[in-house]
């Protein structure tokens, strides 16, 4: 799988379902994060891409 890294550096400040929504996030996973954290990540080994999201709603940074 490849990922528009520009594309995805563009979508700063979206949501997980914006971006996942746009299809630039080729996975089904969901983000997760340990309980009390104030984020979220989603690690795409394969890619060489790791994102983390503001737990609260989601905001991509």
């Amino acid at each position: 799988m490849t990922v528009n890294v520009e594309a995805l550096i563009n979508s700063l400040g979206k949501s997980y379902q914006e971006i996942f929504n746009e299809e630039l996030i080729p996975y089904k996973t969901k983000p997760t994060g340990n309980f009390g954290t104030e984020y979220i990540s989603l690690d795409m080994v394969k890619e060489g891409v790791y994102l983390a999201f503001k737990r609260k709603d989601k905001i991509v940074f």
